[in-house]
């Protein structure tokens, strides 16, 4: 039971036994005992207060991206960011709230004439995910990208600060166990018809290369030193490959499609395959990059 005080304060979405698999890309897990939206950022701090004051674990859900949930679902709660979506333009900068769209980032600095969010376009997810997991592909990542963090503290304090060098290394950051809540991205000023040709251009490349997004929860695997995972899964005999609903794309072999009803251990057991049959060609073990909820 929540304090009697939080909940005459809260304003946000609260849901019990709030189904998960329409809120990840994969379309994959059972529901939360609890699910909650905050409204605000002041709600996100009481909120999360309130949940360790009564000993309710919690998880952080963004864009659904790069997730696994289990079958069974998730005891305790999962808090979404999905309502701390501001963006607003600071001089050559975009500073965006963690629950903001990469596709609401990259579209804004398109209209505003801002270069260097395009390396971001056609990534999914939400801006707290993908600086916790400096989020993205040949173009670069978004760690690249921020000069400044708002992130808070488990005790409730907001910290801000610019990223030291070494606080974002490839898929990882060094957030922690705090949260995001905004992020300073540090452009350029261009034309706006030329970076949306760029922009453009990135995302073509992306949809002749790599599955939509909904039903995949983008790449799987990360890439080893010096190689592609996806590579080393097709040159294995991967493509195509399934368990139950869940296929390796034919399309890029680092990305697991369900094609409908696919179950989160239909996941698991074709990613110990796949790792099984990179390892056996190979030699090389493939380190899981999604994160599992299990």
């Amino acid at each position: 039971m929540l304090p009697a005080g939080w909940r005459r304060r809260y304003r946000g979405l609260l849901e019990r036994e709030a189904p998960l698999a329409p809120r990840t890309t994969w379309r994959i897990g059972g529901p939360a005992d609890l699910y909650l939206e905050p409204a605000s950022v002041d709600e996100l701090a009481a909120t999360l207060g309130a949940l360790r004051a009564v000993g309710m674990p919690y998880r952080l859900l963004g864009g659904g991206s790069n997730l696994l949930v289990a079958d069974s679902g998730v005891r305790g709660a999962v808090v979404s960011l999905e309502r701390l979506a501001s963006l607003h333009r600071m001089g050559d900068a975009i500073v965006a709230e963690a629950g903001a769209r990469l596709a609401s980032v990259v579209r804004f600095a398109v209209e505003g004439g801002l270069a260097g969010a395009e390396k971001l376009a056609g990534i999914p997810g939400r801006v707290g995910g993908a600086v916790f997991g400096n989020a993205g592909g040949r173009h670069g990542d978004i760690g690249s990208l921020v000069a400044r963090l708002t992130l808070l503290a488990p005790d409730g304090r907001l910290e801000r600060f610019a990223p030291p060098k070494g606080f974002f290394a490839y898929r990882q950051s060094q957030v922690g166990d705090r949260v995001v809540v905004d992020a300073s991205l540090r452009l350029a000023p261009d034309g706006a018809a030329a970076v949306r040709e760029r922009t453009r251009r990135i995302v073509e490349e992306r949809r002749r290369t790599q599955p939509g997004w909904v039903g995949n929860a983008g790449c799987v695997f990360k890439n080893p030193p010096g190689d592609s995972a996806g590579r080393l899964i097709d040159a294995a005999g991967c493509k195509g490959m399934g368990v139950g609903r869940v296929h390796v794309s034919t399309l890029h072999a680092n990305f697991f499609e369900n094609g409908g009803g696919g179950s989160c251990d239909d996941v698991l057991r074709l990613i110990e395959r796949v790792q099984g049959r990179v390892r056996a060609v190979h030699a090389v073990d493939l380190e899981v990059e999604v994160r599992q909820w299990l």
